[in-house]
């Protein structure tokens, strides 16, 4: 089969036809949890979005944590991930988007004279001690964390890498309020930034229009100039065309971009040296990322098409080993090992693509391979 690659959006909806597989709505669709929250002492709502790749049981993901989860920023924060993810910006991830009950009192480090504020540590402490063990028990995890706020969300995203840097990997603060409490973070940065180690982390802050933020804005910039903190990679954007409230969109795509960068392999690119990007990739992250089932497949069929049969059946058969519960990965193996002569292993990998489709209830898909199957067989 030729295989070919198409894109539908209409709104925040995607509709996958990848390399022959029947269409995949990829919308935002998020699993809710109730969360009768010990620490916190009130039930608690946590809506947790998956790709299609994990509720078809496929793949571990890396887990973006974000703040402030209510239905416009969560369906433009599918619709970013989703859309860079389809392009090979970066990976697809599970969201994890927590609604508020009392915005001030969770994201404030610090009690003031305005009322019900102070409540930061302790809401780390649910984020920390029920709301992560919940989505590592319950989904498939990579152990590669973002958290990402906006406003007094940006704050506590901020101060939660000052405090404790290893809850997350990397932090996205949109429009931080970082002249809290008499410039209380950039104060504390001076100590913690002053201490001897490496980071290992990505921090990235975006500000639109905004007058009253750009002082501390400025100040924590400088700072991080100044004090060159070992390994931590950071990115200050200022989106001047943006308010408060939209600079959300640009700031959540731009951190993203700074968290992945690099993430795209280099364009036509051998086997062996995509291979080797990712396995730097797998380095840099912490975790195994190996070669996309796309990009292996096009490469395979690239090598078919230029008469290098042998080397296509490699290139298939790693890419059936990487995704062993995919169908279209054993039916390109067996378009290779048809081509090739051997009809043989050709007939072994249609069979494994019919079976799959079937146990599926890919009925579509499973008359392809079947006929596939069919014609080798005669």
């Amino acid at each position: 089969m030729k295989k070919f690659l198409f894109l539908s959006v209409i709104s925040i909806c995607f509709s996958h036809l990848l390399h022959g597989q029947s269409p995949q709505t990829a919308s935002v669709v998020h699993d809710t949890h109730k969360i009768n929250s010990q620490i916190l002492g009130e039930e608690r709502t946590i809506l947790v979005r998956v790709p299609m790749e994990h509720r078809r049981g496929e793949g571990r993901f890396p887990v973006l944590y974000m703040l402030d989860a209510h239905p416009p920023q969560n369906a433009m924060t599918a619709g970013i991930v989703e859309q860079q993810a389809w392009s090979g910006q970066m990976p697809e991830m599970i969201i994890v988007g927590i609604q508020n009950t009392n915005r001030t009192r969770d994201m404030t480090p610090s009690k003031t004279q305005r009322a019900g504020t102070g409540g930061g540590d302790k809401f780390l402490d649910f984020l920390e001690k029920e709301v992560m063990p919940l989505v590592e028990q319950n989904y498939r995890t990579q152990p590669y964390r973002i958290f990402a706020g906006h406003s007094l969300g940006g704050l506590i995203v901020t101060y939660t890498m000052l405090e404790r840097p290893n809850m997350f990997n990397a932090y996205i603060a949109a429009s931080p309020v970082l002249h809290w409490d008499n410039d209380l973070l950039i104060k504390k940065g001076q100590s913690v930034f002053a201490e001897k180690r490496d980071w290992d982390r990505t921090y990235f802050a975006a500000l639109g229009a905004e007058p009253d933020y750009q002082k501390a804005f400025d100040s924590f910039r400088e700072l991080l100039k100044k004090t060159s903190p070992k390994k931590l990679s950071y990115e200050f954007q200022q989106f001047p065309n943006d308010n408060h409230g939209s600079v959300v969109l640009p700031a959540y795509y731009a951190g993203l971009r700074k968290v992945f960068a690099g993430w795209q392999p280099p364009p036509a690119g051998t086997v062996a040296e995509m291979e080797a990007h990712y396995k730097k990739l797998s380095e840099r992250y912490g975790y195994s990322i190996v070669v996309p089932e796309d990009l292996m497949n096009r490469a395979g069929y690239e090598l078919l098409t230029a008469g290098r049969g042998p080397e296509a059946i490699e290139a298939f058969k790693k890419n059936a080993a990487n995704y062993p519960r995919s169908a279209n990965t054993y039916d390109s193996l067996g378009e290779a090992y048809e081509k090739t002569g051997d009809k043989k292993a050709a007939r072994e990998s249609y069979q494994k693509a019919y079976d799959i489709a079937v146990s599926r209830n890919d009925a579509q898909r499973a008359a392809i391979f079947k006929a596939n199957l069919d014609r080798v067989s005669k």
